[in-house]
Order: C-alpha cells, then sequence, then structure tokens
C-alpha cells in the first residue's frame, strides 16, 4: 500500500515545492529574461530546477556598506547627466570625485610593467582582487613579486574568487603565505545547508597600492590577459590606472569584500596617507552586486542610453541582454543615435556567442551596427555621447549586471574621454561586418540562447 501511495505523495511534494518556488521567483526582484528562464526550468524540470533554484538563485546579500564621505564634484562640473547621478545616489554609491588621475593601460604589457612597478615600489600595503590567478609563468612572477615584498613587512592581501580558483590553486601561495602574505577565496562553491549563493561570484578585478594608486578593468593576472611580453595568444583587454580619491572607495570595496571572505572585521591603523589633487579630471567608482542596495551599473546603462542622443559604443566579450536593455538600444537606433556593438567574433565561450544571436540580430534590424573583432576581445567599455565612459570589470550580459559582483569606473572629463575614443577609434579600425546567416537549427538555437542566456 505504501509502495502504491508513495509515487503520488512524492508528485504532492514537488508540486507544492515548485508552487513555493514560482512564488518566491514572481516576489524577487528579478531581469524578466531571468524570471523567465527560472519559471520555465522549475515547471518543465522540476527535479532539476529546484535543487538548482536551492544552490544558486540567491541575488542579494544584507550587509551593510561602510560610509566614506570626500568632496564631492559639483554638480555644474558633469553636464547633462543630472539623471544618471540621481539614479547613483540612491544606491549609495560615492560620489563623482574631482582632481583624479587616470590613465589608460591599453595593452597587457603596459599593464604587467606597471603592475611589477607598483609592488616594487610599495611602502605600506599592497591589495589584490582577481576572479582568475594563472598558475602560469605570469602568474609565479607576479605571486615572485608580492612575496619578496609580504617578507618586507608589507601588507600583502589577495583575494581570489573560489570559483577562478577550483582549477588552479596557485601552488606558489604556499610560499607566498609563508613569507606574510595573506589569501583569501572568496565564496566558497558549496555551502550546507543550501544558501543559494554559489552563482554569487565575485569577478572584481583590482590593485590598490598605499592607498594612493590603483588599477582596475578587465584583466585577470594571467597570461591570456597581460606579461611582460606581448604574445601572440593574448586577448585584447583595457586596464585604468587611477590616482586621486576614487582610490580610497576602491580600497573601500577591497576591504568590505576581504571583511567578508574571511568572516571577520579588520582594524586597520588610521592612515596617514591624506591625498591631495592628483589631477584635474572628474571620475567616479561604481561597485554593483549582492553587497549594493539596487543594480547601479544595470540602471545607469538604461537611463543614459535612453538619454543618448548622437552616439553609444559598447565594447564587450560576452553580449547577453535583457529585453529592456535590447529595447533601449533598438529605440535609440530606430531615433537616428548611432549604435555599434563590438564583439569577437569567437569569444572563449562558445554558449555565449550562440546566445547573443538573436539579440544582435534584433539590433541590426534596427539600424544598430554591429562589430566583430577578429580575435578574443575581453575589454569592458560603454561610452554615449562622449560625455560618459563606463569602464571596469563588467560584461554586458545579465550575470555581470544583476548578478555578481563587479566595479566599474565612470569618467565625466573630456581629456579622458578623449583618449577612450582613441582607443575605440583604433578597436574599429580591425573590426568586419557580417552576421551569420540565419537557418532552421541557427534559429532554434539562438531562440533557446534567448531564453536561458539570463541564467548562463
Amino acid at each position: 500500500m505504501i509502495a502504491l501511495l508513495l509515487p503520488h505523495l512524492l508528485s504532492i511534494v514537488v508540486f507544492l515545492f515548485t508552487l513555493l518556488f514560482v512564488s518566491s521567483i514572481i516576489r524577487t526582484k528579478r531581469a524578466a529574461g531571468s524570471t523567465i528562464a527560472w519559471l520555465l526550468l522549475i515547471c518543465v524540470f522540476p527535479y532539476i530546477g529546484i535543487p538548482f533554484y536551492l544552490f544558486l538563485s540567491k541575488r542579494k546579500l544584507s550587509l551593510v556598506k561602510k560610509e566614506k564621505l570626500y568632496l564631492p564634484a559639483k554638480e555644474d562640473k558633469i553636464k547633462n547627466l543630472s539623471s544618471v547621478q540621481k539614479i547613483l545616489s540612491t544606491s549609495g554609491t560615492p560620489k563623482a570625485r574631482l582632481n583624479q588621475s587616470i590613465q589608460l593601460l591599453s595593452t597587457g604589457v603596459e599593464a604587467y610593467d606597471d603592475l611589477i612597478a607598483l609592488i616594487k615600489n610599495a611602502r605600506r600595503s599592497i591589495y589584490i582582487t582577481t576572479f582568475v590567478f594563472g598558475n602560469d609563468g605570469v602568474g609565479k612572477k607576479i605571486v615572485r613579486a608580492l612575496a619578496e615584498r609580504a617578507k618586507t613587512g608589507i601588507d600583502v592581501r589577495v583575494i581570489v574568487d573560489s570559483f577562478g580558483a577550483t582549477i588552479i590553486r596557485h601552488p606558489s601561495f604556499a610560499e607566498f603565505k609563508r613569507l606574510g602574505g595573506k589569501v583569501a577565496y572568496f565564496m566558497p562553491i558549496f555551502h550546507l545547508p543550501f544558501k543559494g549563493r554559489s552563482n554569487l561570484r565575485n569577478h572584481r578585478k583590482m590593485i590598490v597600492v598605499d592607498k594612493k594608486v590603483a588599477i582596475l578593468g578587465g584583466m585577470n593576472l594571467a597570461e591570456e590577459y597581460l606579461g611582460p611580453v606581448q604574445q601572440p595568444q593574448q586577448w585584447v583587454d583595457l586596464s585604468i590606472k587611477i590616482e586621486g580619491t576614487c582610490v580610497h572607495d576602491i580600497e573601500d570595496v577591497f576591504l568590505q569584500d576581504w571583511d567578508y571572505a574571511i568572516h571577520r572585521k579588520t582594524i586597520l591603523p588610521e592612515s596617514s596617507s591624506i591625498l591631495g589633487e592628483q589631477g584635474n579630471l572628474i571620475a567616479q567608482i561604481v561597485a554593483s552586486g549582492p553587497d549594493v542596495c539596487g543594480d547601479p551599473l544595470y540602471d545607469v546603462l538604461l537611463i543614459a542610453i535612453y538619454e543618448a542622443q548622437n552616439n553609444i559604443s559598447i565594447v564587450t566579450p560576452y553580449f547577453i541582454p535583457d529585453e529592456s536593455l535590447t529595447k533601449a538600444l533598438e529605440l535609440a537606433a530606430r531615433r537616428g543615435v548611432s549604435v555599434q556593438i563590438v564583439i569577437p567574433k569567437h569569444s572563449n565561450h562558445p554558449l555565449a556567442d550562440i546566445a547573443r544571436g538573436s539579440f544582435i540580430r534584433q539590433l541590426e534590424a534596427s539600424g544598430a551596427a554591429i562589430e566583430f573583432y577578429p580575435t578574443m576581445i575581453h575589454s569592458k567599455v560603454v561610452m554615449i555621447d562622449q560625455s560618459l565612459a563606463i569602464l571596469g570589470s563588467a560584461n554586458f550580459d545579465m550575470r555581470s549586471l544583476l548578478l555578481i559582483y563587479e566595479l566599474g569606473l565612470m569618467i565625466y572629463s573630456e581629456e579622458t574621454l578623449k583618449a577612450v575614443e582613441n582607443w575605440l577609434q583604433a578597436i574599429k579600425l580591425k573590426t568586419v561586418r557580417g552576421i551569420p546567416k540565419s537557418n532552421f537549427f541557427r534559429d532554434l538555437a539562438e531562440g533557446i540562447g534567448r531564453v536561458i542566456g539570463p541564467v548562463l
């Protein structure tokens, strides 16, 4: 009798759990595409969807951000961006900072040379966050340089995301830690009990030295991204070196991530380093992710695209927007704004290339220019009307913009905007157009990709 009833009881339990999680998905603030994808997975394949939802679904954490106040940029210094500033002010983002010094590091050799020089010249502290720390020639050289500085008593700390480190628990870290260096692995993949946090990866890349200078952007610490010599297989990427009070904002993000990774509060001595004027540029640090109120990078992109008057340029390795961003770009192109999207012809993630298909076809049909870079381009750049540039670690996909830990730099000053524009023009000289022709099987794959894209 029990054997006969058991399948029915199991079906009832699964049905009740399905109702429970469908209710949870509908009540949780998510992108429409993400909501549809989760609903489809749980309703059609509940035995797979429910465990996945328990394991991967959580989007926000209850964390209290530290507040630090610096002199904000005057509103009249940032032209035609009042909407952007109002949106950011509601998320707890530090205000735009005056008198910053910004330098683009457009090659892996430049980024590597600057990083090694900063490490060697550090006097007080070196803080590094990276998604991947390569167990290769470049990674080993960086670890050795960090170990040398840790041996002198400098406070050297490295955060590596646990997912990015699953394959390459860097063997050199043992010697680095023996000499006084500290390593923290961010967000363990497996949790007991399930907390739904395994999907919340730390994708931020930042290096902060002596509270005075920082490097951020898209480059991980591995041979694909940077090194002492330009390699044929090296990806095209972009980093930014910055000096000024924005460095304090970046360090605040690092220390908050460090505290979360080691599960205790770090108490640091008060710094005697007080930054004065470092340049004449205006910039703003924007952190996004589970530890931030709202979705500031996503919100800024959406409102900036809607308010664009002349041109929108996007460079990203993975282009999987949601319906709202896609519609905003489509409408911009249809009202005469020049919309140019640069993506690699083939990225390192074939599924992402399939998932982008229907989006780029829709945008090309509306008048947007889809430009394919011949090799892997890993840079993340958005430029609007030569009045705003958004650089950093976030890809133009919903995982970056709504789910994981990212760090962006908003640039408002003409001098740096011109440098970004020149970089964009150099990139576009190497691009070609030509979306692959559609057929039944490609349409089917791209349609499925559009549905599951938000959870990729």
